[in-house]
C-alpha cells in the first residue's frame, strides 16, 4: 500500500469558497475577540492623542492689476499666465514667508514649537551650559551663530510641515491652512501668513525705472511750490482765527474735551439730584418717629454713628436680658438696665431725625449743583459750535497741505531712490475670509481611527486564521485522512468533554450518557468485522504515531465491543509505559505479559476477567529493561499460538511506532493493524512516517481511526456525511443491540 500525496488529487486544486467560510466560522469568536481587544487598545491610545486644530484663511490672488493713479500701472507685469499663480503658491510656502511669520509672532519661544521635536533644543542646551561654565570657555561666537542658524532652520521646517497651501481649482482663490494644538495659534498664523504675503507682494512691486525718475524730476518743482503755498495759507488762517492745533486731535480738541467733561459732570449732578429726591420722598412719607422705616434706608442705617448706636443698643438689650434672669422686676440693677436701653433708643431716634434733616439739605444742594452745571454746559455748547465752524475751514486747508506734502514727499523719495514707493503700490492679493478660531479639531479623527482599527484588526485576524489553517498540517476531516494517506477510514471516535485532569471512565462504552461514543465504537467494530468475513483476522494490533493519541482507549473500547460478540482477549503490549493497572484499578506490582514471557508466571494466573463486559485482559506486568527483546523472543510467538486457540479475537495495545520499534515486531504477529490518529493534533508528516515504517515490513494495515473528533464541528469540518451515515451525531438515539 502506498501513501497518497495531496497534490495527486486534481479536485483539491479547485477553490472552494465554502471551505474558507468554514475556516472563518470555526474561529469567529477568536477573530471577533482579537478585533475587539485591538480596537479597545487603539481607542485607549487614540483617546490620549493631542487634538490638532486647523484654521484656514481664503486669499484672492488677482491676475490683473487694477487701475490706480500710480505710474506703476504703466509698467505692471503680465500675471495672466498659469505659471504666475503656481509661483505665488510656492511663495506662500517659501522659507522667506515662514521666517517673517516666525519673527513677527515670536514663535521660537512659543510653547507649541518649544515642545515640537528639536526646535528650541539648542538654545535650551546653550543656556544650561552657560549656567555652569563661562560662555567664552565653552563655545566660540561662530559656533553660537551656527547653532542659532541651525535652530532657525529646524524651526522653519517644523513651521512648513504645519502649513498647508491648497489652491482652489479654476479660481484665483487659495486656502492657507495651519495646524496646531492651540486653536488660537492656528488662526493667528494662517492670517499672518496671508498678511505677510500681501505685504511682501506689495513691496516686491516697488521697481524703479529711469522713465519714472525723469517724469518725477519734472514734477518736483511744481509740487514744492504748491506745498509751500498751501502751508502759508494754513498758517495765515490759523493766526487770523486764533486757533490752536493739538497734534493728532485737531483745533477743536480743547473745546471738545471741555464739553465732554461738563456733560459728564452735569449727568452726575442730575443723577445725584434724582437720588436725593428719591430718598427725600421716602423720608417725607415716614410718619412721626417711625424709626424702623428710617432704618430701612441704607443712607441712614449705614451711617457710622447709627451703626455705633445700634451696637450700643444691642449690648444694652443683651444686658437687660441677663438682668431679667438674675433679678426681680423692682431690682435697682434691672431698672437701671431698662433706663439705659430707653436712653439708647432715644439717642437713635434723635440721630436718625438729624440725618433726615440732612437729607433735605442735600436735596437742595443737589438741585443747585445741577442748575449750575446746566448753565455752564449751554455756554460751552455755543463755544464749541463756533470752534467747529472755524475748524471746517482749517481742515480744508490742512487736507490740502497734507495732500501736497504727501505727494511731494512721495515723488521726492522716488526720485532719490529711483524706485516706486508706497503711493504707487498696487495690491495684487487680498484676504477674502480671515481664519477663525476652530472649535472642532481637524485630526485625529478618533471615530474613524477606531473604525479603521476594527476593520484592519478584523481583516488581519481573518488572514491570520487562513495562514494558521494553512500551516496546520494535522488531520481534521475524514477526507484529509483518505486523500493524504490513501488509506481507508475505519471510523471516527467523537470527543468526550471531561473536566480538567479527569480521565475517561473505563466503562464509558456502557454508559448511557455516551451513546454517541458507544455507537461510534460499534460502527468501527461492524466495519472491521464486515471487511474480514472471508478472512480470519484474530490478532489485531492497535497502534499510533506518538503517545497521547488515544490508542489505549481505542483498543480497550474495541475489545469491549468485540467481547459482546465473541471471546476476546485484550493484551497490553506497551511494557514501557503501561496504563492498564491505573485503568483497571490494579495494584502497581500486578504480574502480566512480561512475567508470562519470562516464565515466572502461568497464563491462567495472569488473565483478569472484566465481569461487566466479559472481556479478558492480560496486563503488561513488570517493566523489563528491554521490552523489545521479550517481544522478539520465541516464547512470545509460542504464546500467541496458544492464545489463538483459546480466543476468537485478540486485541493488542501496542506502543507508538515513532517512539520505539515494539509496534513493528507486534505487527508481524498480527493479522490486522488499526492505526489511531488524534484529530487536529498529530502532524501529517509524523503519521506518514509511522505508516511507512509499518508498510516497510509488510504490515497488514486495516485502516485509520480518527480519534477525539469534535462532533459539534462535524458539519463545519467537512465530515458531516460520516456522522449522518454512521449516526454519530444522534446523541439521544436508543442504544443499538450488539452486532
Amino acid at each position: 500500500m502506498q501513501l497518497v500525496n495531496q497534490s495527486s488529487n486534481p479536485q483539491e486544486q479547485i477553490i472552494d469558497l465554502k471551505v474558507y467560510w468554514t475556516i472563518v466560522m470555526k474561529s469567529k469568536w477568536k477573530i471577533v475577540g482579537f478585533a475587539f481587544f485591538t480596537t479597545l487598545l487603539v481607542a485607549i491610545f487614540v483617546a490620549g492623542l493631542t487634538p490638532i486644530y486647523r484654521s484656514t484663511a481664503s486669499l484672492l490672488i488677482k491676475a490683473n492689476t487694477e487701475n490706480t493713479v500710480s505710474i506703476d500701472t504703466v509698467y505692471s507685469l503680465d500675471t495672466s499666465r498659469k505659471e504666475y499663480f503656481l509661483t505665488q503658491f510656492e511663495i506662500l510656502k517659501s522659507r522667506a514667508v515662514a521666517e517673517q511669520v516666525i519673527d513677527k509672532l515670536d514663535l521660537a519661544y512659543h510653547k507649541e514649537f518649544m515642545s515640537d521635536g528639536k526646535v528650541g533644543l539648542l538654545s535650551q542646551l546653550k543656556s544650561t551650559i552657560k549656567s555652569f561654565l563661562p560662555i567664552e570657555d565653552v563655545r566660540t561666537h561662530e559656533e553660537d551663530v551656527f547653532d542659532a542658524r541651525r535652530a532657525k532652520v529646524q524651526l522653519i521646517g517644523a513651521f512648513q510641515k504645519r502649513l498647508i497651501i491648497s489652491p482652489i481649482r479654476k479660481t484665483q482663490l487659495v486656502n492657507i491652512s495651519f495646524e496646531a494644538t492651540d486653536p488660537r495659534l492656528a488662526a493667528l498664523v494662517a492670517n499672518t501668513v496671508a498678511e505677510i504675503y500681501i505685504t511682501q507682494e506689495m513691496s516686491g512691486q516697488l521697481n524703479s525705472t529711469k522713465k519714472a525718475a525723469d517724469w518725477l524730476r519734472n514734477r518736483l518743482d511744481e509740487l514744492r511750490f504748491n506745498l509751500e503755498a498751501s502751508i502759508t495759507d494754513l498758517q495765515a488762517y490759523r493766526i487770523k482765527e486764533n486757533l490752536i492745533d493739538i497734534k493728532s486731535k485737531g483745533v477743536r480738541s480743547i473745546a471738545s474735551d471741555e464739553l465732554e467733561s461738563l456733560t459728564e459732570s452735569y449727568l452726575k449732578a442730575k443723577k445725584a439730584r434724582f437720588e436725593a429726591e428719591t430718598i427725600y420722598l421716602f423720608v417725607s412719607k415716614v410718619e412721626g418717629n417711625d424709626i424702623d422705616s428710617l432704618m430701612s434706608l441704607p443712607e441712614i442705617s449705614n451711617h457710622p454713628l447709627i451703626k455705633e448706636i445700634k451696637r450700643v443698643e444691642i449690648e444694652a438689650q443683651k444686658n437687660l436680658s441677663e438682668m431679667s434672669f438674675r433679678y426681680g422686676k423692682k431690682h435697682p440693677k434691672l431698672i437701671a438696665a431698662r433706663a439705659q436701653l430707653t436712653g439708647v433708643k432715644q439717642q437713635l431716634t434723635l440721630q436718625a431725625n438729624k440725618l433726615v434733616k440732612g437729607i433735605a439739605k442735600g436735596l437742595k444742594a443737589a438741585k443747585d449743583n445741577e442748575r449750575r452745571f446746566a448753565q455752564e454746559l449751554r455756554k460751552e455748547k455755543q463755544k464749541f459750535q463756533t470752534v467747529t465752524n472755524k475748524e471746517q475751514g482749517y481742515l480744508k486747508l490742512k487736507r490740502e497741505v497734507d495732500a501736497n506734502r504727501n505727494l511731494y514727499e512721495t515723488f521726492l523719495t522716488r526720485y532719490k531712490e529711483m524706485a516706486i514707493t508706497t503711493d504707487l503700490e498696487v495690491q495684487q492679493a487680498r484676504i477674502i475670509d480671515a481664519a477663525e478660531i476652530p472649535l472642532i479639531p481637524a485630526k485625529p479623527n478618533k471615530k474613524l481611527l477606531v473604525i479603521l482599527a476594527f476593520v484592519a484588526s478584523f481583516g488581519f485576524a481573518v488572514v491570520l486564521t487562513f495562514v494558521l489553517d494553512a500551516l496546520n498540517d494535522s488531520f481534521r476531516t475524514a477526507q484529509e485522512v483518505e486523500s493524504k494517506l490513501g488509506m481507508r477510514l475505519l471510523g471516527l471516535l467523537p470527543l468526550i468533554k471531561l473536566k480538567r485532569k479527569q480521565q475517561l471512565p473505563m466503562h464509558a462504552y456502557f454508559d448511557s450518557k455516551n451513546k454517541g461514543f458507544a455507537e461510534a465504537i460499534r460502527t468501527l467494530r461492524t466495519g472491521f468485522v464486515l471487511s474480514h468475513l472471508d478472512n480470519d483476522h484474530k490478532v489485531v494490533v492497535v497502534t499510533s504515531s506518538i503517545p497521547g493519541e488515544g490508542k489505549t482507549t481505542t483498543s480497550l473500547n474495541i475489545a469491549f465491543a468485540m467481547a459482546q460478540m465473541e471471546k476476546t482477549l485484550l493484551i497490553e503490549a506497551d511494557m514501557r509505559r503501561p496504563s492498564f493497572t491505573r485503568i483497571l484499578n490494579l495494584p502497581p506490582y500486578q504480574a502480566g505479559l512480561s512475567n508470562l514471557i519470562s516464565g515466572t508466571e502461568k497464563l491462567d494466573d495472569l488473565i483478569i476477567r472484566d465481569d461487566k463486559s466479559g472481556l479478558d485482559v492480560l496486563p503488561a506486568g513488570f517493566i523489563p529493561p528491554n521490552p523489545l527483546e521479550l517481544l522478539s523472543n520465541s516464547k512470545f510467538d509460542a504464546l500467541m499460538l496458544v492464545l489463538k486457540d483459546k480466543y476468537d479475537r485478540i486485541i493488542i495495545d501496542s506502543p507508538p511506532t515513532q517512539a520505539v520499534s515494539d509496534a513493528l515486531v507486534l505487527a508481524k504477529q498480527a493479522d490486522s493493524v488499526i492505526y489511531v490518529v488524534r484529530s487536529e493534533s498529530t502532524k501529517q508528516a509524523v503519521v506518514k512516517k509511522g505508516l511507512s515504517r509499518l508498510l516497510e515490513i509488510d504490515a497488514k494495515i486495516d485502516g485509520i481511526v480518527l480519534n477525539r473528533v469534535n462532533i459539534k464541528k462535524g458539519g463545519k469540518e467537512g465530515y458531516q456525511g460520516y456522522y449522518d451515515y454512521y449516526g454519530y451525531g444522534q446523541e439521544n438515539q436508543p442504544e443499538s443491540k450488539p452486532s
